[in-house]
């Protein structure tokens, strides 16, 4: 305990008693309702309204993603026609770097259709042509006409550019689900880079863009878009699944029609769907594309290609040098064809994450603080030390649990980080207390006393906040003097002979008011108390000191002949 009473006290020093006073004068019961209020009305404004602190933390969610006991399999219909480096290396001996002329994607496309696909998806964008070799897009586009089974993607651009274009679903009504009411004057724009090839343009189209988090990272998939007019247009996903099973497309799209929001933002939102990630970046079955050419060429592949009838053919990249990667939870370099096959597995197998709505997390939130303000009042804030540490790890572990199920995300880690937060305040809302009430000499305005107490255990702050709390009301200008300042906050307590040892400092006549209460309230705390012992006036500051260390120590002495 500092007893410093030194006239010339630093001016800075002098601020910050007052400040202490001030702060310490405000009754603790209230200090811990408005923390709840203001936390609570920050809860409900972030997590409802503004978002900077709401919503999964990104981090620790890509963990859980990656550490899953629990993962749905592939779908053993999907396989993917992989333009790999091996690939490019050997269809450049013949056709040269990529991009290759379209007739050799033709011929790959007649072979893949002969054999009666499910689905053939194209994971290649073809908003150029190809003037060198105007003789492979015949080929492709005569092709593309001839299939039956293949879905196209294109990319959709930013939304802001919807203004700018000329494109309505009269020019590419395959990319549209969904026509606008009749009773609509004018159709919306919608700005993409479209397929130049008219056979590629009257198949199935699905826009084919990956839509990620505010930190790059690919976490959510957007199924379908609402247009300003009513009309709504769809992934290349949902283009493949409205083929092969209608009843999961319509699943889907009545799922999105409930939503009423608009999609307002080019990165991923809460409207968009969490994908369901398999265990690792790599699960669908890869063919190399050279060997599916030299089959289709007439040639003997280098490894054996399965038949592809009944399958969802997939034919991307994952070359890197083709640029198609991106990161996701699993891989901070996974290729796109990988990400598709994933959006195409879960949609077909009807795969929602679910996800708690924002509303409950912050109500969660508010009853965590509400418990944690009611337990530190009656309880202390050093009593949930060991609670903290579990507690977090417990709804962190729900979390974990529950990404596990496939079904249902309860994202949890908000409500972890806010008690955490929450708990850190009360913390600092005590040691405010205890620097003001044992660490400083009481003001000088009548004679003081000096009061020992000695308990049976070391002192605990639930002790001390009850013994504050009664100062604060009945004896605001004493103080308590404690031999060691943080009894509480260690394991090792046994080691401190002097720790069950405290004494109240302060003018005499407020000790007297409150003697009797007191005694009753040491009772309650198993302590015993001396006799109050008024201090003598001293000549000096450090006179004062010693005065009160010596009479706080004769009457421990007497409380304990032996200590």
């Amino acid at each position: 305990m500092s007893t410093s009473t030194e006239a010339k006290t630093p001016w800075w020093q002098s601020l910050e008693r007052q400040f202490l006073a001030y702060l310490s004068s405000w009754p603790d019961k209230w200090v811990h309702i408005g923390l709840v209020l203001v936390f609570s009305a920050w809860i409900v404004v972030d997590v409802l309204l503004v978002g900077v602190t709401g919503g999964l933390a990104q981090t620790t969610y890509d963990n859980m993603v990656r550490g899953r006991l629990i993962t749905a399999p592939a779908d053993p219909r999907i396989v993917i026609i992989d333009i790999d480096e091996s690939a490019l290396a050997r269809m450049a001996t013949e056709f040269g770097r990529w991009p290759w002329p379209r007739d050799t994607l033709a011929s790959v496309l007649d072979y893949v259709e002969e054999q009666q696909p499910a689905a053939v998806v194209w994971d290649i964008i073809f908003s150029d042509v190809d003037r060198l070799n105007p003789g492979g897009d015949a080929a492709f586009d005569a092709a593309a006409k001839r299939s039956a089974h293949s879905h196209f993607g294109l990319v959709r651009l930013p939304k802001d550019n919807d203004d700018k274009s000329e494109l309505t679903q009269k020019n590419l009504p395959s990319l549209w689900v969904k026509t606008a009411p009749q009773e609509t004057k004018e159709l919306s724009t919608v700005a993409l880079i479209p397929p130049v090839l008219p056979g590629v343009a009257a198949r199935p189209l699905g826009y084919n863009n990956g839509y990620v988090d505010r930190d790059g990272i690919l976490r959510r998939y957007r199924y379908f878009e609402r247009l300003d007019d009513g009309g709504m247009i769809q992934s290349l996903p949902m283009s493949v699944v409205q083929q092969v099973d209608p009843q999961a497309h319509a699943f889907w799209l009545e799922r999105f029609l409930n939503k009423a929001q608009k999609v307002a933002s080019d990165n991923a939102t809460e409207d968009d769907v969490l994908i369901n990630w398999r265990k690792k970046a790599n699960s669908y079955p890869h063919i190399n594309f050279a060997d599916v050419f030299a089959l289709a060429d007439g040639d003997q592949p280098k490894e054996k290609v399965p038949s592809f009838a009944g399958k969802i053919v997939i034919i991307g990249s994952t070359a890197p040098s083709l640029h198609d990667i991106h990161p996701t939870p699993l891989s901070s370099a996974q290729p796109g064809v990988e990400s598709l096959a994933t959006g195409i597995d879960n949609a077909l197998n009807k795969r929602v994450m679910r996800e708690m709505p924002k509303w409950l997390g912050a109500l969660v939130a508010i009853v965590m603080c509400v418990g944690l303000a009611f337990w530190t009042y009656h309880k202390s804030v050093s009593s949930l030390t060991a609670g903290m540490l579990g507690l977090p790890s417990v709804m962190l572990g729900i979390s974990f649990i529950s990404l596990n199920t496939e079904h249902l995300f309860l994202d949890l880690h908000l409500s972890a980080a806010l008690g955490l937060l929450f708990v850190a305040l009360l913390r600092v809302w005590f040691i405010i207390q205890k620097r003001h009430w044992c660490s400083d000499m009481p003001p000088l305005h009548a004679p003081l006393a000096v009061w020992s107490w000695r308990a049976q255990e070391p002192w605990r702050d639930q002790q001390l906040q009850i013994l504050m709390r009664e100062l604060q009301a009945h004896a605001f200008n004493c103080r308590i003097m404690l031999l060691d300042i943080t009894p509480a906050s260690s394991n090792l307590v046994r080691w401190k002979p002097f720790a069950n040892l405290l004494a109240l400092v302060g003018p005499e006549s407020e000790m007297q008011l409150v003697k009797a209460n007191f005694e009753k309230l040491a009772l309650s705390m198993k302590a015993t108390c001396s006799e109050i012992a008024k201090l003598s006036e001293s000549s000096s500051s450090h006179e004062l000191k010693e005065t009160v260390r010596r009479t706080a120590l004769e009457g421990w002495v007497q409380l304990n002949p032996h200590q």
